[in-house]
Order: C-alpha cells, then structure tokens, then sequence
C-alpha cells in the first residue's frame, strides 16, 4: 500500500512538470516582503555565534558556518509569512570536509514546526526537493538510492554561484537556477507559510541576497528588465555605503595619529629626564672617587713609629667610618642603577605597547583596503590619504630606532661608569691590603719593642700589650669590612652582567618589533596595489553595467514602440470585426 501511495505521488509529480511546467508568470509580482542585501544587519535574519553555528554579516554577504557534526539548522525569516510569492536569492557552499554538504531554501513552514517544503543544492552540483510532514521528510524528487539527489548541469558546484528563483501560485512551485528553468512540482498540504534557509552539518556557504515579492502594486517603476535595473541600483547603493564607511575609517586613522604623535613626544621627555639622572649618577660617582684618593693620600702619609701609631689608629677609624659611608653611598647608587634599569624596562614595555597600537593600525588599514574592494571613482583620493599613512608609519619606525639606539648607547654609558667604578674599589682594596701590610709589620715592631721594655718598666709593658690588643682587634674588624667589600663588589659585577644580558634580549625584541613593522609596510603596500587594481576593474564593471543599462533602454524604447503597433492592429481589427458583426446582423435580418 505504501509502495502505491509513493508510486501515485512520484506520478503526480512527473505528471504535474509536464502538466505545470513554466505555467507561472512573475510580472504581476511587485510587491517586496523581503528585500535583504546583507549589507547591514536586517530585522529578517538573525545574528547567531555559538560553538555550533557562527551566522554574521560578511563583506556584503549572509555569511553561514554550522560546526556541528551532526544535524542540519533551519534559519526562519521573521516577517515571512506568504501564499503566493517569487523568491529570489543567490546562494554559494563553501569547502568543506563533509562531502554531503548542503544549502537550502525552506518555503511555507508551518508555526507548529511540523510542515515545511525544502529545496536545496549540495556540493556535486545536484538539487533536491523534500517535505516535512512532522518530524521526518519526505523527498519529492530523484529515487530512494540517491536519497531524492538529481544531478543537473545548471547547477555550479563548490564556491561558485548560484542564482535560484522559485515561483509559487496556487501551490504550484516553478524552480529556476541560474536563470535556466529546472522543475515543477506540486504540494497542496500548505496554503501558506513562513520562508528561510537551512544548512547541513559541518558545512559553510554564502547568500549575497534574499528576496520575497507578492502581487500588488510596486513602490518604483519597472522597467523592461527589472532584475538588472535592481542589480545596477543596487550596486550603487553599496558604493555610496563604502564611501561612507571609508570616510569613517580615515577621520578614525587620524585621531590614531594624533596619539601616536602624543605618545611619541612623551616617550622623548622620558629620556630626557633619564639622561639627567645618568649625568647625576656620573657626578656622584666621581666625588665618591675624590674621597677614595683623599683617604689613599691619607693614609700614604701615616708613620710606621709608635708615636705616629696613634695617628695611624685614628686615621684608620675615620677611613673605617669614610668606608662605611662609602659603602652606604655605593649601595645608593646601585639603587640608582637599579631604578635606572627599571626605568628602561618601563621605557621598553612602552615602545613595545606603541609597536602594538602601529599593529593595530596596520590592521585597521589592511581592513580598510578589503572595503576599498567595492569603492568607487572617489576612492582614489582614499588611496592617497592611505600612502601617506604609510609614510608616516615609515617615519616613525625610523624615529623609534633612533631612540632605541639612544637606549643602547645609555645602557653602554651606565656599564662604563660601573666598569670605572668596580675598578676604583678593587684598587681600594689593593691600598687596604698593603695597608694592613704596614700595620702588620708595626704589631711586629711594637711586640719586639715589648719584649725589650719588660725588664724596665711592668706599666710600659701592660700598656704596650693593651695597645697591640686593640690594634689588633681593629686590623681583624679592618679584615672583616675588606671581606664584605670584595662581596659587594662580586655582587654588584654579577648583577651588572644580568643588566647587561638583560638588555641584549631587550635590544634584540626592539630589533625584531622593527623588522615586524617593516615587513607590514610592505604587505600594506601591495595590498595598496590590488586595490588600485580592483578598483580599475570595478569603474570597468560599473561601466559595462550603464552600457548594458543604456542598451536595455534602447530595447524597451523598441518594444514600446511595437507595443503600440500591436495596439493599434488590435484596434483597426477590433474596428473591423464590429463592422463585420454589424454586417451579419443585417444578413441575418436580410435571411430571417
């Protein structure tokens, strides 16, 4: 029984293109329900980004991407509902891995969701026509092994285009696909219905338009050839939108120059101000060396007798105290170092923040010149406004790798004064030692001088020994500063080379970020070219268009006229036959 059902229905349908085919005229349909270019976003279709599905508006197209692996989406336009209608839209499948790709149009679906007609194109150029009667299809079209497929050479397979028009009246449906008629087909389960799209899983395709007209009276003219008439305003009217949004774009690249000039300006007063901090570090450093041959002279000067041994003594303490300072004043400056070096961290991490706002401005004018794509005659003084962008991203490329030589030539400043200042200390150390030298050999003398002085007097020799004590205590404390020093000075060497390594990374990053922006610039200028290159071949279409547009007129001018001839023939036979009818009246009169 199933098997005679499917049997009459495919019948009706070979019977009903036969019976139907091309039966349906779209003249009378003028009346737009949906007119949707995609050059903006619509209140028809929706904007949708999930995991699974990624719907937005493209370069002037309804761009789909379904990233689920297992079912289909229906999209339903909003304001849809129709009867009769001509739908007009331009669809184009995307590559792929899935092989069973489709695209397809829905047409009169049901509120409930359980009633729908579908036609739709994959990607080996075939079509398919379905209906949905609940929750399962129903194909209309083909046989059960090809799952209802029917190839057909009008239809153009991956990333090619594909007009469809689908005229629909009293539940007779005429398919045409690129402007060649396809197939007929009848359902009578739906008077009417809403429209929209569906799209298989793991699939992308593009819709440039989507267009629904009904009968009733039409709000602009018609002419001869309606569809390339609207093709041509259209054009225009996506021409003028561009030359807007390039407007827009240029007055943004402005303002983004003005930062960029602010953030420069600022960049320099910072290393200004380092510089005057380096000179400051540099004179502290040399009254720090006046001290170190103060106390040298100094002690060159002290006597190796017991009477000059107290002076020796004194002097020692005050050097101890000048060491101390010293030290303190050392570890002040490597704070100052230290400060210095994170000041040109900060300096670099703001070079890298401004290489990252010129990335972004390079990328602002790549898009730029993507929409520069559709432009017309005006866009050439756009072009213009974008080659002197390029030249002012040149200069300052050229401006940041002056500064970035100043930052190396600081850098090399700030290790030569360390340098100078690690050699004085280790002389320092040198004198200390032959200092402590000295002293040494006067403990021995004042020990020999002792030991000859106890048989004269016990006091002069308790007093002597206390001396030797304390002298001693003080070389040892002498010894223990020395040992602290020498580690201070291994520590500031260590941290001087991880500075100097430091900025070798931070000079090689700088070079790399102006080898980045060089090669953008030359991206930028062949993007610059091709787009002087599409814009010659769209004053070429735009040309052709209002040549083709021209000719139209001149063949409408012609069917008018053989309109009128048509008329009046009908009027002169029209004229006869009433001359002919009265004729007959009168010989039937004449007969009766």
């Amino acid at each position: 029984m199933k098997h005679f059902i499917s049997t009459t229905l495919l019948l009706l349908t070979v019977l009903s293109s036969t019976i139907f085919a091309q039966q349906i005229s779209s003249t009378a349909y003028n009346k737009e329900i949906i007119h949707e270019d995609f050059n903006q976003q619509g209140e028809h279709f929706v904007i949708i980004t999930t995991n699974d599905n990624y719907f937005i508006l493209d370069k002037g197209d309804y761009l789909l991407s379904r990233n689920n692996n297992e079912s289909e989406y229906a999209i339903i336009a909003n304001n849809s509902t129709v009867a009769d209608f001509v739908l007009k839209t331009e669809l184009r499948i995307g590559p792929s891995d899935n092989k069973k790709a489709s695209i397809g149009i829905i047409l009169k679906a049901q509120q409930d969701g359980k009633g729908a007609i579908i036609f739709e194109i994959n990607k080996q150029a075939e079509y398919r026509i379905k209906k949905l009667i609940g929750s399962s299809y129903q194909t209309l079209s083909g046989n059960a092994k090809q799952e209802g497929w029917v190839k057909s050479k009008n239809i153009n397979s991956v990333d090619e285009q594909n007009f469809i028009e689908i005229r629909t009246e009293n539940n007779i449906y005429d398919v045409y696909v690129n402007n060649i008629y396809l197939t007929t087909f009848v359902v009578p389960d739906f008077a009417s219905g809403s429209c929209g799209l569906i799209i298989s899983h793991e699939t992308k395709a593009r819709i440039s338009y989507y267009y629904i007209n009904t009968k009733g009276e039409s709000n602009v003219a018609t002419n001869y050839n309606t569809e390339n008439t609207e093709s041509v305003n259209t054009t225009i009217e996506e021409l003028n939108k561009k030359i807007k949004l390039l407007e827009e774009n240029n007055a943004k690249l402005i303002e983004l120059n003005s930062d960029t000039k602010e953030l420069q300006t600022k960049e320099l007063g910072k290393l200004n101000s380092d510089n005057t901090n380096l000179a400051a570090v540099a004179v502290q450093q040399e009254k720090e060396i006046n001290e170190l041959n103060k106390v040298i002279a100094e002690l060159k000067e002290s006597n190796g007798t017991v009477a000059n041994l107290e002076n020796t003594i004194t002097a020692l303490n005050t050097t101890n105290s000048s060491l101390e300072s010293q030290l303190s004043n050392l570890e002040k400056s490597k704070n100052t170092a230290n400060s210095t070096i994170s000041n040109l961290e900060t300096k670099n991490s703001d070079l890298a923040t401004v290489a990252v706002q010129q990335e972004k401005e390079i990328k602002s004018l790549t898009s730029t010149l993507e929409n520069l794509q559709l432009t017309s005659s005006d866009a050439a003084a756009n072009n213009n406004q974008l080659n002197e962008k390029v030249s002012e991203l040149q200069q300052k490329i050229s401006l940041e790798k002056s500064v970035s030589s100043q930052l190396l030539n600081d850098i090399s400043n700030i290790n030569k004064s360390s340098n100078n200042t690690i050699s004085q200390l280790n002389i320092k150390v040198k004198e200390l030692e032959a200092k402590i030298s000295t002293l040494t050999k006067s403990k021995n003398t004042l020990e020999i001088d002792l030991s000859s002085a106890k048989s004269a007097h016990q006091e002069t020799k308790n007093s002597l020994s206390k001396s030797i004590t304390t002298k001693t205590t003080e070389i040892n404390t002498l010894t223990k500063e020395l040992n602290s020093a020498k580690e201070q000075l291994i520590n500031e060497q260590n941290s001087l080379k991880n500075t100097k390594e430091k900025h070798k990374d931070l000079t090689a990053n700088l070079k790399a970020q102006i080898t980045d922006l060089n090669n953008s610039i030359k991206l930028l200028t062949a993007s610059l070219n091709d787009a002087n290159d599409k814009q010659t071949e769209l004053k070429n279409k735009l040309y052709s268009s209002t040549n083709e547009l021209n000719t139209l007129k001149n063949t409408q001018a012609k069917h008018d006229a053989i309109a009128n001839d048509l008329n009046n023939q009908i009027t002169t036979l029209s004229n006869q036959v009433l001359e002919l009818t009265s004729q007959l009246n009168t010989a039937n009169t004449q007969n009766a």
